[in-house]
């Protein structure tokens, strides 16, 4: 019998600590789980980084044959040819829109996010701070600058001394 008593008396015992290990057993797996979970989307994220750098490097290094190309445009003379050469241009414009690249507009007030000032315009009567000319055109890949505008900013008048 006493030893039916001391049974009993271990087991409620071992039934709690049963418990308690279950409990962090649980805990242990979610807190596993949860970082997991946190691994896979690191992944997710740093693999959509690695592809948008990929891209936006070979955009990158098109762009001046791009502008060649704007320039160039500019300065066909008329003809037949000149159309396809200009239809080849749009569609090549198109095709780097598609993928997400854009121009930036160089108009208004100046931004330091967008825009590049390589030279200043001191006798302009354009407002102070604001973009005379664009000399180079920027553009932007989903949204973030690939290369800024390089432009031309007024002085408002104001002379530099």
């Amino acid at each position: 019998m006493e030893e039916q008593k001391k049974e009993d008396e271990v087991q409620p015992q071992s039934d709690a600590t049963h418990i308690a290990q279950v409990a962090e057993l649980h805990a242990k797996l979610l807190r596993l789980q949860a970082d997991m979970d946190n691994m896979r989307r690191r992944h997710q994220r740093e693999k959509e980084e690695l592809g948008y750098m990929a891209a936006a490097d070979c955009i990158y290094q098109l762009l001046p044959a791009m502008d060649n190309f704007d320039r160039a445009v500019k300065l066909l003379p008329a003809g037949d040819w000149t159309q396809g050469m200009v239809m080849v241009h749009k569609q090549l414009q198109d095709i780097l829109q598609c993928l997400g690249l854009e121009p930036i507009a160089a108009t208004g007030a100046f931004d330091p996010e967008l825009h590049e000032a390589v030279a200043i315009d001191e006798d302009s009567t354009d407002p102070e701070n604001s973009v005379t000319q664009e000399l180079e055109r920027g553009y932007k890949y989903r949204n973030r600058v690939l290369r800024p505008s390089k432009v031309r900013v007024s002085m408002g008048g104001c002379k530099i001394e």
